[in-house]
């Protein structure tokens, strides 16, 4: 007879090859999504997580099948608009694995896809990540085309969202101490020059920096020039989101005028909004795997981290350009919960924004009112007022 009290009375975990289902959604969770800007995609890094059952999967979904068939549930999130396909960077996927996921997902979904490593990292690794040499291919145009430009349209067509070239670090200090900062910048900025002219359809092409050196004016200056949008990357080895946000205004007001606009924090965005939370600030990746699976639940809260994203994505929605916003599991614990907090903030931030703009605007017609008043007041009064100051007074010798 077995006595441990924690074999349940009755069989009822999921069959592993049971088909996968969407979480029926509360109906909190539904005006959530309704509310959010129509601008705005949320999601997260990847969708092949048993451990969001009960969140984002039925209870009953089987986890066999979630890799290859999850995305259609995970697509009926009431919040999730995106999705990223980070598996690309450690195998280039072909034109018809792209489409396989495309045919799962509405007309109105899009991916944010990241660039294979073959092209992204200026070095070869071991498992784990140390150097093993140089990688000859890197920022190689020509090959990021063929391995991935031309099977992402070809798979995704309009589907495609945000494109992201994670630029892998080199080791921490190399660059300073090299004094390669400079060359590397304007290889990133020849990379993306010789990108474009290869591309058939222009796509929303973005670079996520691994190394905070080169966070500098001239990396914002060059990637402004070659039309590529720089990721506000969240995880340990970048500095934090207030210097990251500092950089993107720097981007977008560069010029006299823009910068007058950032000097009373009116700044605008120019283009599209690309937000990466990949990994909680002192944190190790396999440390929070290991620690936080099966990521059903928030471990570890950064409201703080949130709510200035959400802030930033309500900017950009204000500007009227495109957000894809996506969350990795080991950023608090749970993808998911992260981006129903997430989209939370962003909806309680653009009600209020709606509602400093409409009273603007009520004490403008109310300002133009008193002042129209003011002027017909001036007009009646005028010509009397004007007779009484030339009328001369009765004891006037002249």
């Amino acid at each position: 007879m077995d006595l441990n009290p924690t074999t349940p009375l009755f069989d009822d975990l999921p069959v592993e090859d049971a088909p996968v289902v969407p979480m029926h959604a509360d109906a909190a969770l539904v005006r959530l999504g309704e509310k959010l800007p129509k601008g705005v995609r949320l999601g997260t890094s990847s969708w092949n997580f048993p451990g969001w059952r009960g969140i984002v999967y039925s209870p009953s979904s089987g986890s066999r099948r979630m890799a290859a068939e999850g995305l259609a549930a995970y697509a009926a999130h009431p919040i999730f608009r995106t999705v990223g396909i980070d598996r690309n960077f450690y195998r280039p996927l072909s034109a018809t694995e792209f489409a396989r996921f495309g045919a799962q997902v509405p007309d109105d979904f899009s991916f944010l896809v990241k660039a294979p490593r073959l092209v992204t990292d200026p070095f070869l690794r071991h498992e784990g990540g140390r150097v093993a040499g140089v990688n000859a291919d890197f920022l190689n145009p020509k090959l990021a085309f063929e391995r991935f430009l031309k099977p992402v349209e070809q798979g995704l067509g309009d589907k495609t969202g945000a494109l992201v070239f994670e630029i892998s670090p080199w080791p921490r200090g190399a660059l300073r101490k090299a004094g390669l900062v400079p060359e590397v910048v304007e290889r990133i900025g020849a990379f993306f020059e010789a990108l474009a002219e290869k591309a058939v359809v222009a796509r929303v092409l973005a670079a996520e920096l691994r190394n905070p050196e080169l966070l500098t004016p001239r990396m914002m200056r060059t990637l402004k020039r070659v039309g590529v949008r720089p990721v506000l990357g969240v995880h340990p080895s970048m500095p934090d989101v207030r210097r990251q946000i500092s950089a993107l205004r720097w981007y977008e007001t560069e010029t006299p005028e823009d910068a007058a606009a950032a000097a009373v924090d009116d700044w605008r965005f120019s283009g599209p909004l690309v937000i990466r939370w990949s990994l909680a600030q002192n944190q190790f990746f396999e440390r929070a795997r290991r620690e936080w699976t099966p990521f059903n639940r928030i471990v570890s809260a950064d409201p703080a981290t949130r709510t200035l994203l959400a802030s930033l994505i309500v900017r950009a929605a204000r500007s009227g350009q495109p957000v894809w916003a996506v969350a990795n599991n080991k950023a608090e614990g749970c993808a998911p919960l992260t981006m129903r907090a997430m989209a939370e903030s962003v909806v309680n931030l653009w009600a209020a924004a709606e509602e400093r703009e409409a009273r603007a605007a009520l004490e403008a017609e109310a300002r133009a009112r008193r002042e129209g008043r003011q002027l017909e007041k001036e007009k009646a009064e005028g010509p009397l007022a004007s007779d009484k100051s030339e009328k001369p007074e009765a004891d006037d010798p002249s």
